[in-house]
């Protein structure tokens, strides 16, 4: 019955996310695959595919699958994509974004979250992803350039420090304006020196000032 009850749940969450605008089979399946359910406490098995987020270690919150779903299908990974993801949380995006894109690199301020997401996505046998330590809004420097960024956070203005880590054309996929409070998720693409911006919708994530990662 559980598993019955799983299955319609999943079927129903892919109605939903396919209403907001989710229909690249691709990352249909990718979400399929990766299983919210995987990186789940025990306790919220049966609420997996439930729109709702749910409480992590380290006083985090799991956004929900919908939420990550929408904005896994903005950021438009390819086959040939190196992704950043600033906020490593539960580690269920790492693994969506594992099946779509060629390198996932995700950074979060919580050891204790990345040994956690860390272990999950070793025994589901992926083998892409690789996780550091490391402030997302004061990233180290490196002469690696993304295709992508995704950030689980809210940058109170444009994150232009973003630009010198992407390569041309690459897509940025974050939420903008004061922590904690409504902000607008949007989908920022590298033209030259600059983001040309589009506005997608509104959420509530976190910021950088407080513990952030992957508040909702």
């Amino acid at each position: 019955m559980a598993e019955q009850e799983t299955t319609n749940d999943l079927a129903g969450f892919m109605l939903r996310v396919r209403a907001k605008g989710v229909v690249d089979a691709k990352v249909l399946k990718a979400l399929e695959t990766a299983s919210h359910a995987n990186f789940l406490p025990v306790a919220y098995f049966s609420q997996a595919w439930q729109d709702a987020s749910f409480p992590i270690a380290c006083g985090q919150t799991m956004p929900s699958p919908d939420i990550t779903a929408q904005m896994v299908n903005l950021l438009m990974p390819e086959p040939s994509s190196s992704v950043l993801e600033i906020g490593t949380g539960s580690g269920f995006q790492a693994a969506v974004l594992a099946g779509l894109a060629k390198k996932v690199h995700s950074v979060d301020r919580y050891q204790t979250l990345i040994d956690k997401a860390s272990d999950k996505i070793t025994r589901l046998g992926i083998n892409n992803v690789v996780f550091s330590k490391a402030d997302g809004n004061a990233l180290p420097k490196s002469t690696q350039l993304y295709d992508r960024i995704i950030a689980d956070v809210a940058y109170p203005e444009m994150p232009r420090h973003l630009l010198e880590i992407m390569t041309s054309g690459g897509i940025v996929v974050t939420a903008i304006g004061e922590p904690n409070k409504q902000q607008t998720l949007v989908r920022l693409i590298k033209i030259g020196s600059r983001f040309e911006r589009e506005d997608m919708f509104k959420v509530r994530f976190g910021g950088f000032e407080k513990d952030y990662a992957t508040s909702l």
